[in-house]
Parts: structure tokens; sequence; C-alpha cells
């Protein structure tokens, strides 16, 4: 009887430091998930800039190339 409760109690050791490593593991892999979730907003930001400015950028080559046109017909 002695040995099984010796034995009960050093499995339940065993659980408790194994429950122990997969908590933390668990802390390690939501930092890393908020990490991951913030430079993809960041990311995302920056291609939402960057589309904003070609499409400018676009606009005002038409718009030179439109007024080129115009002042071209007008020689």
């Amino acid at each position: 009887m002695d040995e099984q409760i010796r034995l009960t109690d050093q499995n339940l050791k065993c659980l408790s430091a194994a429950e122990e490593k997969y908590f933390q593991k668990e802390d390690k892999y939501k930092e890393e998930i908020k990490i991951l979730s913030d430079k993809l907003k960041e990311a995302e930001t920056c291609a939402e800039f960057a589309e904003r400015s070609v499409a400018k950028g676009t606009l005002c080559t038409q718009r030179m190339l439109d007024q080129t046109l115009l002042d071209l017909n007008e020689m």
C-alpha cells in the first residue's frame, strides 16, 4: 500500500511538472501570436499606405500626361 501511495505521489509530481512546463509554453506561444499579430497589422497599414501612394502617383502622372497632350494640341 505504501508503495502504491509513493508511486501515485511520484506520478502526481511528474504531472504537475509537465503541466507547468506546458503552461509556460502556452504563455510563450500567446506572446508570440501577439507579436506576430502586431507585425501583421503594421504590414497591412504599410501596404495600404503604399497602395494609396501608387494610386496618387498614377493620378498625378495621368494629369501631367493629359496636360502635356493639351499643350501639344495647342501648338
